[in-house]
């Protein structure tokens, strides 16, 4: 018969070792109780070092009140300590100790040392303890005030848990997490984490920091750039609520909480799982969201005595609370996720060294090679001609034949010289809805009155095509809109109160210099005379007739090389004149054009070519306004050195489509957004040109109310019932630009007649036409997404406005189809002045997708 086994006793130090099991488990959790007691200590800065993940050694040095001499005898004691005397306290408990067991099991699994000083001591004292008894009494010795507590050995008398953690890198991974978690809560103070030995740290947290910066030090800035704050204060279950937690944006394989409540880091199963159904709903499966969250919440409701370890604690109303976070974590990412940004790690362009700089800083670098020929290696050999062939060999292009028929059309067009008038019927029929009936002359209407401001009105504009139902885009022709007068001729027609300035010009310039697009219309007309006999002759022919245009015929060309030598010294001689601040406006010879140009790029250093004007007038007005040299000194600040270098030297090679093509600059191939890079020419056009714009005049006025009810009908506005009726809409938009109508038309050569017509449009580009499809959304944009009243910031609205209506290329030219516009046009004015900004090189406006030397280690041996 078996007999009960006597129940005895168990001996103290079995207790205690059992007790200092439960409660340091690893070396994360002897640290997590060390950093408590500094931050009840009121320490300012951390220190924490570890050895072999802890096990070995493990020190943490603050700078905080420190421990008296009286108190160092019983410290390591269990159920010692100065921050509860009382059960009742626990219900009005604001730090992280009250049991007093942490030190106390720490001396009865590892060797333990404590050195303190506070402000009254004259010096620190040091004292070792085991078994939370002191080894001898403690030594006076210097240090700085604070405590240091170093942990030798642990669980050296435990084997099964020393084996268990036999993994250092892990254990330090997990010190590393505490660390960080304790950082971002507590971010005014300092904290320091380094392996023994190792010069460099391996967490390092300022001191007197944020939250959001100590995150994006800790976690880093996809993190931290994709932060959402969330406060929530509940008077109801009396509890206060923090969070930062990441948007849709930003997904992780695992997921990262930090739950704080009352400033104790601690775990939650109930609100890790709520959290994990609220990101569900915005996340793809099996990504995960970063939160941090601290919850604040009456110390009489919570209960912090449940975990050996406080990991876990609990609190009243537990199910309502976390129903209250759900619902404001959801708010706040669902007014969040309207929009989504991914983002791409695009392949950058060269680094802005040139050979130059490198001589410059490295003298040593061209030493011993000046006499000697670099040999160019086949990799490195930049292969371009102009007799290559290009993209559009390869089935990229419109069929000849298809040309053909297009040129044969525009000529029989021009031959009668009878442009095709811009009536209502006319214009009816290419472009539905544009001459209309106003609503207006109601008496309905007029009864009406709206307060709304058309320069506040929040309309969400697009700058993508114009679409209606009844086929809005069709493109309309530009010979029958376009008139036979010139520019100061039509302006001065459209604006019978012009400014003194302009009587004066009329004076001073003859009829001649005034741009005539009647001119050029009949010079086309001239160049393809018989495309059917001698296409290619006809081609050649007009490329001659350009040449001799710009450069004068053959014996000219060969006079002026004969006399180049003598131009050049006169160029010299003029450069040296106005080195002395006199400057003056003269007709010069392209080749003095072309020296000033490098005199002034070697005066700013900055800069190897100035933007060159495209004004089509001849005379020039001299811009003095401040906000627009302003504006003009901030394109040139912004320059990008390295993308104006890669433009300069452009090859182009062909179109993908409207909006993006390929060029060759050296030995490397680059895809580029047409469409960005043409909004960014033409605003610099209009900044450097200002003022001295030809005009492309219509040969028939449109109304100014029926293109904004154009684009308010068309959608791209987002026009709603809310905002009131269409009508009272374009009648403000009309009321507004007319207003502006004197200033658009001096500056901007945006003509508006006195009954509210559009009458012309600025020439840009030579031979460059924008798409009349826009036109509409144009001047609606003119009116909501210009502010009127600063100088500086009107101008560079209307201009970055005006440059993304032109940027839109027409899929129809009047001669040429978009491609030859793009490629003739476009590009070599990209290529002769634009003056990139920095954005450009990190947002894939110009992105490398080829290079010559890496194609060759994959094909040489081919």
């Amino acid at each position: 018969m078996c007999t009960p086994a006597k129940i005895r006793k168990l001996d103290e130090v079995v207790v205690n070792r059992i007790a200092a099991g439960e409660i340091i488990q690893r070396p994360a959790n002897a640290l997590k109780e060390l950093i408590e007691n500094s931050l009840d200590a009121k320490a300012t800065n951390i220190q924490i070092t570890a050895k072999e993940g802890g096990l070995k050694l493990l020190q943490i040095q603050d700078n905080g009140t420190g421990i008296r001499k009286e108190d160092m005898e019983i410290v390591c004691e269990r159920f010692t300590t100065s921050k509860l005397q009382k059960f009742e306290d626990l219900g009005a408990l604001t730090t992280f100790g009250f049991r007093g067991e942490a030190l106390a099991s720490i001396s009865h699994i590892a060797l333990l040392t404590i050195t303190t000083k506070t402000a009254d001591e004259k010096c620190a004292y040091k004292a070792s303890y085991i078994n939370s008894k002191l080894k001898a009494p403690p030594v006076p010795c210097a240090g700085n005030q604070g405590t240091v507590i170093t942990i030798e050995n642990l669980f050296y008398n435990v084997a099964t848990r020393r084996k268990a953690l036999s993994n250092p890198s892990e254990e330090f991974t997990k010190i590393t997490e505490v660390v960080m978690r304790y950082a971002v809560h507590n971010s005014a103070i300092g904290f320091t984490l380094k392996k023994h030995g190792e010069p460099s740290s391996q967490v390092r947290t300022p001191y007197n920091s944020t939250k959001q910066n100590n995150i994006r030090i800790l976690y880093g800035n996809p993190v931290a750039r994709e932060l959402l704050e969330v406060e929530l204060d509940d008077k109801d279950y009396k509890f206060k609520m923090h969070g930062l937690v990441t948007n849709p944006n930003y997904t992780n394989k695992r997921m990262v909480m930090l739950l704080f409540i009352n400033n104790r880091l601690v775990d939650s199963a109930s609100i890790r799982k709520m959290l994990e159904d609220v990101y569900s709903v915005y996340l793809p499966k099996k990504a995960h969201p970063w939160c941090y969250i601290s919850l604040d919440i009456n110390p009489q409701n919570i209960d912090v005595n449940v975990h050996p370890t406080k990991h876990e604690v609990r609190f009243l109303h537990e199910d309502a609370i976390i129903e209250r976070i759900k619902f404001a974590l959801d708010e706040r990412l669902t007014g969040n996720s309207a929009s989504r940004t991914f983002y791409l790690q695009a392949r950058l362009p060269k680094a802005d060294i040139t050979k130059e700089v490198l001589e410059e800083v490295l003298p040593e670098y061209n030493k011993g090679n000046s006499d000697k020929l670099k040999k160019i290696h086949a990799r490195e050999m930049i292969r371009t001609d102009s007799s290559d062939q290009k993209l559009d060999k390869f089935n990229f292009t419109i069929h000849f034949e298809q040309r053909k028929s297009d040129n044969n059309t525009l000529t029989k067009e021009l031959t009668h010289n009878d442009p095709k008038p811009l009536n209502s019927e006319s214009l009816e029929e290419s472009v539905p809805n544009v001459i209309m009936k106003n609503p207006c002359a109601d008496n309905k209407c007029q009864e009406k009155n709206s307060n709304l401001n058309i320069a506040e009105h929040n309309c969400t504009l697009s700058t993508e095509k114009i679409l209606t139902d009844n086929n809005l885009t069709r493109d309309l022709d530009w010979s029958g809109i376009l008139d036979t007068k010139s520019s100061l001729d039509s302006q001065n027609t459209c604006n019978p109160h012009n400014s003194a300035q302009q009587d004066k010009l009329e004076k001073v310039c003859p009829e001649n210099l005034t741009f005539d697009i009647s001119e050029f219309l009949r010079d086309s007309d001239e160049e393809i005379d018989d495309p059917k006999d001698k296409p290619v002759d006809a081609i050649a022919d007009r490329a001659r007739k350009q040449v001799y245009q710009y450069f004068g015929n053959r014996d000219i060309i060969e006079n002026a090389k004969k006399n180049s030598e003598k131009e050049k010294e006169q160029t010299l001689n003029i450069d040296n004149n106005q080195k002395e601040g006199e400057s003056s406006i003269c007709n010069v010879s392209q080749s003095e054009r072309s020296a000033e140009t490098n005199t002034s790029a070697d005066e700013s250093s900055k800069f190897t070519q100035q933007f060159k004007s495209y004004s089509v007038n001849n005379f020039k007005h001299e811009v003095k306004l401040t906000s627009i040299l302003k504006l003009r000194k901030d394109v040139e600040d912004e320059c990008h050195e390295g993308l104006r270098d890669i433009l300069a030297n452009l090859t182009f090679v062909g179109c993908i489509d409207q909006t993006s093509a390929l060029i060759q600059s050296g030995v490397n191939l680059y895809i580029c957004n047409t469409r960005k890079l043409t909004e960014e020419l033409f605003y610099e056009i209009m900044l450097y040109d200002f003022a001295n714009f030809g005009i492309i005049k219509f040969s028939e006025r449109i109304s100014l109310f029926d293109l904004a009810m154009i684009a308010l009908d068309s959608g791209e506005t987002g026009w709603t019932e809310e905002d009131g009726p269409k009508e009272e809409l374009a009648a403000r938009v009309k009321e507004l630009l007319l207003e502006k109508a004197d200033m658009m038309n001096e500056y901007f050569s945006i003509v508006m007649d006195k009954v509210g017509n559009l009458r012309s449009l600025p020439v840009l580009l030579d031979k460059y036409f924008p798409y009349e499809a826009e036109i509409p959304l144009y001047i609606m944009r003119l009116a909501t997404e210009v502010d009127w009243r600063k100088e500086q910031l009107c101008f560079q609205n209307i201009c970055r406005e005006t440059a993304k209506f032109y940027s839109y290329i027409s899929p129809k030219h009047q001669t040429h189809d978009w491609k030859y516009v793009t490629e003739h046009v476009l590009y070599p004015a990209i290529k002769e002045s634009l003056l990139p900004p920095k954005h450009f090189a990190h947002d894939s406006t110009i992105l490398q997708i080829a290079s010559l030397p890496d194609l060759y280690k994959v094909f040489e041996r081919c």
